[in-house]
């Protein structure tokens, strides 16, 4: 995250914990639609997902006075969302007790809570192509590729928030591209697979 990135995220958080409405307004309309499009990659429950969402907020706004200080907003928000998402999925009929076990609710990009495609027809050629590359690799895969290029994460909060080692994140995080590249080897030339990603995070901001 940039410096000055940093220091608004610490300043609206600061003003949060000190019971300021505007802030803690601006904390929950910034980062909604993100959270809800990260839970509606586990769980196709609409209603829960805005429910573990609400009770997020709720707790945030009830015990403001014991939270930490933080300067990546998001990422805060996100290793408590996520938290809270397994422990609601955590039925008698399946139990989570490894966050990448094989059994765990099944990651996946939907494109019924992605952004809608615009008017070009090869950008949208690509950007589908992108989706169904990305579908076919493995959850751990698929989560990484998400929290790093959709929401911006580094590979060292990746590793904080999902409980795994840097190294870890970073060789899932090239094998993941390796495997994607083979798809685009004859649209694009090599190396460009981030920048693909890194326009896709800026339609995704544009619409959220």
């Amino acid at each position: 995250m940039e410096p000055i990135k940093k220091e608004n995220d610490r300043t609206i958080w600061r003003s949060f914990l000190k019971g300021n409405k505007s802030a803690f307004q601006k904390i929950y309309f910034d980062h909604y639609r993100f959270l809800y499009n990260y839970c509606r990659k586990y769980t196709n429950d609409g209603p829960l997902v805005e429910d573990i969402i609400q009770d997020l907020f709720v707790t945030l706004l009830a015990h403001r006075d014991r939270l930490s200080e933080t300067d990546n907003i998001r990422f805060y928000l996100f290793s408590s969302i996520r938290r809270r998402l397994f422990k609601a999925l955590n039925t008698k009929q399946h139990k989570v007790t490894d966050l990448f076990d094989i059994n765990n609710p099944t990651f996946h990009f939907n494109e019924g809570v992605e952004p809608h495609y615009g008017d070009n027809e090869e950008e949208n050629r690509f950007f589908k192509m992108l989706m169904t590359s990305v579908n076919k690799l493995a959850d751990r895969q698929k989560e990484i590729i998400y929290l790093k290029y959709y929401l911006g994460l580094n590979n060292k909060e990746i590793a904080d928030m999902l409980g795994i080692s840097y190294q870890t994140v970073r060789n899932t995080l090239c094998n993941a591209l390796s495997k994607i590249r083979t798809d685009f080897e004859n649209e694009l030339p090599r190396g460009r697979m981030v920048i693909l990603f890194l326009q896709s995070q800026k339609r995704k901001a544009k619409i959220e």
